[in-house]
């Protein structure tokens, strides 16, 4: 498991991490879906570059899919993942 302040505020990604949690939050509080293509171009990263950082999120548990084995791949916040939101905003 990697350490939550490495994963969101010491690492090379960490902004980035941090972003794809606040778009993933926006979609939720809006009951929208969130989706890989749609955080890349929000955020102006290539489609890989997303996934690898959706991929981690995902593994350690902050954000999960919706539809499970879906294309496109939607994505919501976990319990850990709103924890998280809620550390940004203070």
């Amino acid at each position: 498991m990697i350490s939550k302040s490495i994963l969101f505020y010491w690492s090379k990604g960490a902004d980035i991490r941090r972003k794809i949690l606040l778009i993933i939050s926006k979609c939720n509080k809006k009951n929208k879906a969130c989706y890989l293509n749609q955080i890349a171009k929000e955020l102006k990263l290539t489609h890989v570059a997303a996934k690898k950082h959706i991929d981690i999120l995902l593994e350690e548990g902050y954000i999960s899919q919706i539809n499970p084995e879906g294309k496109p791949i939607y994505l919501e916040l976990t319990k850990n993942g709103n924890k998280v939101i809620l550390e940004f905003k203070h």
